[in-house]
């Protein structure tokens, strides 16, 4: 079990250690909620219908690595293999082999972006309109890695003779301005700007831990300076700091059981925001009703991990090349439609 899986199932392992050591969840979203304004400007999708949130929250994780500079993860790359696979068997295999080379086509440019430059990550217009596309056309194959080629998913739409131009003319309209808002947004300085200007080695997107396996595969978004960061993309700011939400930043903390990192602040970004809200590590805790230091939490963590029958399943390897899952986390809004929380996921990643 992934994760967010072991937190989904309240008889799990980690869940009754979270709920036994960390139980004030409450004074943590009270915090968070205390840090934003009573109104923060919300950039919203201008769809006609009900917009894809799903796919909408993959594009702008995805975009924002580009920002950073890994713009291909393990979702992404099994995603295009398993793609193939799946329109050879559902039509033909000419058709497989369409969908896979839009799918290489689609790396090809990605891995061609450049990252952004120091504070500034919005790109020209066409230049920008295209990368939105792109990334949103990306989640589809990430769904592929997440639940297979499901009815629906537009690559079932291409044919034997499609290129990776057919793929981008099916993205919704108001994908462009959605993504370029966040971004916009994402750039200023107290949002993640900052987190441009770092020397690399104070950059670390993806980053494992060493409970990671304990837990089925494990990736947090990303590390900058020490600030443990957790983005999520929602349009409801009033309703963001679930229990789940809050254990998930928990468990990223407690999972680096030798202190890799060196983390002293753990932050939640608000890309649809453009907030970064954050507390010292002593104080997160003690919010959270801790009794016990960081490194007792950890090896506590460690001990309930390991009690028999708690191992987790082994992750399936990942393709060469592949790095951990994306920088930001799916859109979490209320429905699992949104927040992309359904299906079987075979990327290997959490």
């Amino acid at each position: 079990m992934s994760l967010t899986s072991e937190l989904n199932d309240p008889n799990s392992p980690l869940s009754r250690f979270m709920e036994r050591e960390l139980p004030a969840v409450s004074r943590i979203t009270g915090s968070l909620r205390s840090q934003l304004p009573l109104q923060p400007r919300t950039v919203t999708p201008q769809a006609a219908g009900r917009p894809d949130y799903r796919s909408l929250g993959r594009a702008i994780d995805r975009r924002l690595r580009v920002a950073f500079g890994a713009p291909v993860d393990a979702a992404l790359l099994n995603g295009v293999l398993y793609a193939g696979i799946d329109a050879a068997e559902r039509s033909s295999r000419a058709v497989g082999q369409a969908v896979h080379g839009c799918g290489q086509a689609l790396l090809s440019e990605l891995k061609a972006q450049p990252a952004a430059s120091p504070g500034v990550m919005t790109c020209s217009g066409p230049v920008e309109e295209r990368l939105s596309r792109l990334c949103f056309a990306a989640s589809y194959f990430e769904e592929v890695a997440r639940a297979g080629l499901r009815a629906g998913n537009p690559l079932l739409r291409l044919d034997a003779g499609g290129v990776l131009d057919d793929l981008l003319v099916q993205v919704p309209a108001y994908v462009p301005g959605d993504i370029a808002g966040q971004v916009e947004l994402a750039e200023a300085d107290g949002a993640l700007g900052w987190a441009t200007r770092l020397p690399l080695d104070r950059l670390i997107c993806a980053p494992v831990f060493s409970g990671s396996n304990d837990v089925g595969g494990a990736d947090a978004d990303f590390i900058a300076d020490g600030h443990l960061i957790d983005c999520k993309a929602t349009t409801r700011p009033d309703r963001f700091g679930s229990r789940k939400e809050v254990y998930q930043l928990a468990g990223y903390l407690l999972l680096d059981y030798e202190d890799e990192y060196g983390v002293d602040r753990v932050c939640f970004y608000l890309s649809r925001q453009g907030r970064l809200v954050m507390w010292p590590v002593e104080a997160f805790l003690e919010l959270l009703g801790a009794r016990r230091s960081l490194p007792e939490l950890r090896d506590a963590l460690r001990r309930a991990l390991h009690q028999p029958g708690t191992s987790a399943k082994p992750q399936k390897p990942l393709p060469p090349q592949a790095t951990q899952e994306s920088l930001f986390d799916e859109n979490r809004e209320e429905s699992k439609t949104e927040s992309g929380e359904d299906g079987e996921d075979r990327s290997g990643t959490s």
